[in-house]
């Protein structure tokens, strides 16, 4: 996934902690290679992707599918933005795999052209997928918060069994806490990245009990060339990064796939737009924006703490 996988575990023995921590990564890791990773080869998706289109509708594990038909039907708010089938965008513009260029426009029509997910077939009876050729389906913007629903997997059976009280996980930008830092109803404190800061710098703390969250940011991966600088959001409608005011979205969610897929979408979208889409999967939000001015969802609010003087309430 291109990302550090991290693991604490609290409570339990030293070597209880140690093995359930390295089962964790190495679970998360293998989900990648195995099933949701659109580089390597290894990866069910990768090759679905390079299957030909004769030979479909190909089954897939049920795995695979329900990762892909939750990304596509959240991706369907987004009023074209963003899709399962934004694969053939990524590739052109290096994402996948770091190896960073500006496309020519005429690539960017062709490529745009490939990227609807209208042609994305998920038949659920019998776990099927078929799309367009020349379509690449992408996992790169939910795959990190559905290796966190893994790893919570994990963990919450470790701490059913008493093993530990608790965990936390993280996959690059998301995370997921399970139990509880001692057992008891203490809340974890969840630092929200600064994005002008370095990697382990953060500008406010999230209190929160069991949760998923996952941040998209302008700041996660982008290059400079002939001086303007690109990230690696893509805007689907126009094929090139997003052009929004926002630095920022951190989303609290009932899984990590869903807290993923939706702070993308809502980076995307912009605040006013993300509110319905919230709604409906009842999940909460904190914007940032490039005047380092914040606004979150009205029942998260309290249980922010900004730690940067640099940063105020909208």
């Amino acid at each position: 996934m291109g990302s550090v996988i991290r693991v604490n575990a609290y409570g339990g023995t030293q070597d209880e902690a140690q093995t359930l921590c390295e089962a964790a990564c190495d679970a998360v890791q293998a989900l990648d290679t195995r099933v949701l990773s659109k580089t390597a080869s290894s990866s069910e998706l990768y090759r679905l992707n390079h299957t030909d289109a004769a030979d479909f509708p190909v089954a897939v594990s049920s795995e695979l599918w329900d990762a892909l038909a939750e990304t596509k039907a959240i991706y369907a708010h987004s009023g074209g933005k963003a899709a399962l089938a934004s694969g053939a965008l990524t590739s052109l513009w290096g994402m996948d795999t770091d190896t960073f260029r500006v496309p020519t426009q005429e690539e960017i029509d062709a490529a745009r052209a490939l990227c609807s997910d209208d042609t994305v077939q998920l038949d659920a009876e019998n776990s099927t997928v078929s799309f367009a050729p020349g379509q690449e389906l992408n996992l790169g913007s939910t795959g990190k918060g559905i290796g966190c629903d893994r790893a919570a997997e994990i963990l919450r059976e470790a701490v059913t069994a008493g093993t530990i009280s608790g965990a936390v996980a993280s996959v690059g930008g998301s995370v997921a806490t399970v139990g509880s830092p001692d057992g008891e109803s203490s809340a974890w404190r969840v630092g929200i990245r600064d994005p002008y800061g370095a990697a382990n710098e953060y500008f406010a703390t999230l209190s929160v009990g069991e949760a998923f969250l996952s941040t998209s940011g302008s700041y996660e991966k982008q290059f400079t060339e002939n001086g303007k600088t690109y990230h690696h959001i893509l805007d689907l409608t126009t094929g090139y990064p997003a052009e929004t005011q926002l630095v920022s979205v951190t989303i609290l969610a009932k899984t990590g796939l869903q807290s993923d897929a939706l702070s993308t979408l809502c980076f995307l979208l912009g605040e006013a737009e993300s509110r319905e889409v919230l709604d409906l999967y009842d999940a909460q939000a904190v914007f940032v924006y490039a005047d380092k001015t914040v606004s979150a969802t009205e029942s998260i609010r309290n249980d922010i703490t900004l730690v940067n003087d640099a940063y105020t309430w909208r």
